[in-house]
């Protein structure tokens, strides 16, 4: 920790739209090491010191993780890093009466984890953690009894980085940790230069909209009493009435592995259909099979409680529609870093994933659950993602800094559907490349508990073939998809409730 505290310099880092656009979320996983050496021995498998000392050696490539969220009298966040008043994330290590097979059998669900873990995590991911004390990182190592294994919790302010960039430090943390068990004697580990600096996105910003499509323009069209309320109070007090409205909804996360055959059939099934000279990927169709399954199974089960008094606040708020005639908003994220031509884009680690919208007619989703609506679904998909391209991005970044309350005219926007989803599809991803030295993890899952709708595409363990598909889904609409015949048909595995 020394050699971190003497290695930071004060900076002072102004926060983005694209940042603002997802302040007070945090980006929390799970990662589940099991030791199958025949040597039982911490001090032989991921030792404390060593993960204890890599870790701050990451840190000197993140400091931004030491600063403190603020808000300058234009109502704009930044982070402020003081060399002498760091706030400095948590980390802990210690021990837990658990076994790695009990994690297993229970399909490494969170809610065999003891409660208190819960808590130490900064659950719930809003409220009180952006004031000015929050930590921008948590991370807890916990030892599982019997040295069967080991979990790796990270949890890091979205507000500060995105998936790619949170990837970023956990692999740096474990190339650190490699080389300090294989040069024992050498601790100058190459220094990377990872960018922090927003500036970076001044060398794509463009003026104007021909680039953006109805439905980006539509998103921040106008401005209205509920978003210039909330661009204005600091971020604990926005994220206070955010975490308000997350307690009055009840939902839960689940797993679904898919095999890369089973996807690769459906979708050649799905082709038929294509318009003459288009080609769909793995994602066009994927993303369009679980926008008809969810969007389904959301009308299903909101048609039943249309009268309650969060669906009549929600609908006073944001002036959403009644979900059963609305259509389907399915906002996918496209990884902007390949398709910026910036120099270093591909280090910086701030928000750089646009969420690109589509709707999705309710014809198409609400009708038959046939192929020709997924391909029609495809279609719009891909168009959409291919669309986002540089200027696109230059455009959307110029507009959504232009007035104060921009990022939340997208939220409020979000929140005008019912039947919304996004979709994250990180199947190409580095997760299974964090090596501390004892092997990649059994199993990565990300903590989907900050809205429910949230869908991600996992990459599964090289040993297995296919998709972890997690999806954050109120309890209703996890028990309907889970009795979708055409869904189930194509999963081989899955776990509700985890």
């Amino acid at each position: 920790m020394d050699e971190f505290i003497a290695s930071v310099k004060s900076d002072f880092i102004p926060l983005d739209a694209f940042d603002e656009s997802v302040s007070g979320l945090y980006i929390p996983s799970y990662y589940w090491f099991e030791n199958t050496s025949p040597e039982k021995s911490w001090t032989t498998f991921m030792p404390s010191d060593m993960l204890c000392s890599s870790f701050y050696r990451a840190l000197q490539d993140f400091p931004i993780l030491a600063g403190r969220f603020k808000t300058d009298k234009n109502s704009r966040k930044y982070v402020s890093v003081d060399k002498n008043n760091l706030n400095m994330p948590v980390y802990t290590d210690s021990s837990w009466d658990i076994d790695f097979k009990q994690v297993k059998d229970a399909g490494f669900s969170t809610r065999l984890l003891p409660e208190d873990f819960n808590k130490a995590c900064g659950i719930p991911i809003v409220s009180r953690l952006t004031t000015k004390s929050a930590k921008l990182g948590i991370f807890h190592v916990r030892r599982l009894k019997n040295y069967s294994g080991v979990l790796v919790f990270a949890s890091i302010a979205h507000a500060i980085t995105d998936g790619y960039g949170f990837l970023m430090f956990m692999n740096c943390w474990a190339e650190a940790s490699r080389w300090m068990q294989d040069n024992p004697t050498d601790t100058e580990l190459l220094q990377r230069t990872f960018i922090h600096d927003r500036s970076i996105h001044n060398g794509y910003r463009l003026h104007g909209t021909d680039a953006l499509d109805a439905m980006a323009l539509e998103s921040v069209a106008s401005g209205n009493a509920m978003t210039r309320f909330l661009s204005w109070p600091s971020l604990d007090k926005r994220n206070y009435i955010t975490k308000s409205m997350l307690e009055s909804t009840s939902f839960t996360c689940c797993s679904f592995h898919m095999s890369s055959q089973a996807i690769k059939t459906f979708r050649e099934y799905v082709q038929e259909y294509a318009p003459h000279g288009t080609r769909y990927s793995i994602n066009d169709v994927l993303v369009a099979l679980i926008t008809v399954v969810i969007g389904q199974a959301i009308r299903k089960s909101n048609a039943k409680k249309q009268d309650t008094f969060v669906s009549k606040m929600t609908c006073a708020l944001f002036g959403s529609k009644d979900s059963t005639l609305a259509d389907t908003l399915t906002s996918v994220f496209v990884n902007m870093r390949a398709r910026v031509n910036t120099p270093s884009v591909e280090d910086f680690v701030g928000n750089l994933s646009l969420s690109r919208h589509i709707r999705c007619p309710q014809a198409l989703v609400q009708g038959e659950n046939n192929l020709e609506n997924i391909s029609k679904i495809s279609s719009e998909i891909k168009n959409a993602v291919a669309a986002t391209d540089a200027k696109y991005a230059g455009q959307l970044n110029c507009m959504l800094n232009s007035e104060s309350d921009m990022p939340i005219r997208q939220a409020c926007y979000y929140y005008k559907s019912n039947n919304r989803l996004t979709v994250s599809n990180v199947s190409k991803s580095g997760y299974y490349k964090t090596d501390f030295g004892a092997g990649i993890p059994f199993l990565i899952r990300p903590m989907l508990c900050a809205f429910p709708g949230i869908i991600m595409i996992m990459p599964c363990h090289p040993d297995m073939d296919g998709y972890d598909i997690i999806m954050n889904l109120e309890m209703d609409v996890a028990n309907i998809v889970s009795r979708d015949k055409q869904w189930m048909d194509l999963v081989e595995s899955y776990h509700l409730d985890i």
